[in-house]
């Protein structure tokens, strides 16, 4: 009976175990959805011929294929990167510890001169950081968009760890900041609370709140041709764009059928923006026809991250997906996926072109590493 009774307890401290064991890996898997938007079905386009992608230097103006430089963000997972809009070889990175699930962030400063990387600076947040955008006014200010809800202004020059200033009105996860090309005092987020919101550098409170998105807003851009206008993209599948003289959003586009996490604004049409989707497609749209797309790219395996126009061609734009690539596209070729690049081992969410060499290109992703090429290189 005394064996008998031990093989009944052992069993069932086992059972007992074994259930908490599952019960905590459904609970992580369920939070890491919740951060991760869901992956679609559908299928996707193959890529672009060997042929074709080695005359993608010739016809961009790049030189031979560059080799690609690698840093390494030691604990942190990229989200965000930016090249500093005042030089060439400066870069932002804001990233997030544990996948951006859990744990502090980190907003890094990094100087790429002489084709090596290293940190200019370095600022420690408590809680998860998942954008970033350069000031257009001083080139040492950069903001942060955080997961405990607010926006920290850095000053990089003052050599404090603490932000100048911390802006703290969204009540969920900050998703997206922008910062206003033209008028160079305003800024834009988009947070997981559903709304977005206006801020100028030199207020402390927002200057205005939109709250007509229905979902958690996941990209705020500001138009690059008009001080006033901006679009955003959100999980109702819809993106909007807005104009700061009116109350209400200026116009909506039922875009994508399924959540919508990035888009951009053309640099050469003001017309003219592209969405990406977790349905794995880019598409762009024309504002003065915007009842269908003008043209739909498929290329990913699943959902699109971030999509970027060139600031150098008028037809070639990049995205980057959680299926571990970035694309680069030239919507002027019948075969509009003209590279695409694997070299990360984990989802790619941020991605920018420098706008002083052209064709350099940076992304960053989950792998905790930052690559930085030169278009029509090989990764």
């Amino acid at each position: 009976l005394h064996y008998l009774y031990c093989v009944f307890l052992t069993t069932y401290v086992y059972s007992i175990f074994t259930i908490s064991i599952l019960a905590l890996s459904s609970f992580f898997f369920f939070f890491l959805m919740i951060r991760r938007p869901p992956r679609s079905t559908l299928s996707s386009s193959s890529a672009a011929s060997d042929v074709y992608k080695r005359q993608i230097n010739a016809e961009y103006g790049v030189g031979g294929a560059a080799a690609m430089v690698r840093f390494q963000t030691d604990g942190i997972c990229g989200y965000s990167v930016e090249f500093s809009p005042f030089t060439e070889n400066r870069l932002a990175c804001a990233g997030s510890q544990h996948f951006g699930i859990i744990g502090n962030g980190k907003q890094f400063i990094l100087d790429t001169t002489g084709g090596a990387v290293r940190v200019e600076a370095s600022f420690d947040t408590q809680d998860g950081l998942y954008d970033c955008a350069w000031s257009e006014d001083n080139e040492n200010h950069i903001v942060s968009a955080s997961g405990d809800g607010s926006i920290k202004l850095w000053d990089i020059a003052a050599g404090s760890k603490y932000p100048m200033k911390s802006f703290e009105e969204h009540t969920h996860e900050v998703y997206s900041v922008d910062w206003n090309l033209v008028n160079k005092d305003y800024f834009v987020t988009g947070a997981w609370d559903d709304t977005i919101k206006l801020w100028s550098v030199t207020a402390d409170a927002s200057l205005t709140t939109y709250g007509e998105h229905q979902y958690c807003i996941y990209s705020t851009i500001w138009s690059p041709n008009n001080d006033a206008v901006f679009a955003s993209a959100s999980g109702d599948y819809t993106v909007k764009v807005w104009d700061i003289n009116e109350p209400h959003s200026v116009q909506t586009i039922n875009a994508h059928s399924y959540e919508i996490l990035t888009c951009d604004w053309n640099k050469y049409n003001e017309h003219v923006l592209v969405s990406g989707s977790v349905d794995k497609t880019l598409k762009i749209w024309d504002l003065r026809s915007p009842e269908n797309e003008v043209m739909t790219l498929r290329g990913h395996d699943y959902a699109v991250r971030r999509v970027k126009f060139s600031p150098h061609q008028e037809a070639v734009l990049a995205s980057c997906s959680y299926d571990m690539s970035m694309n680069i596209w030239d919507t002027e070729h019948d075969e509009a996926l003209v590279q695409r690049c694997e070299h990360h081992s984990e989802f790619v969410v941020g991605l920018d072109f420098n706008i002083f060499i052209e064709g350099q290109v940076v992304d960053c992703s989950w792998d905790e590493s930052i690559c930085i090429w030169q278009l029509g290189g090989v990764p």
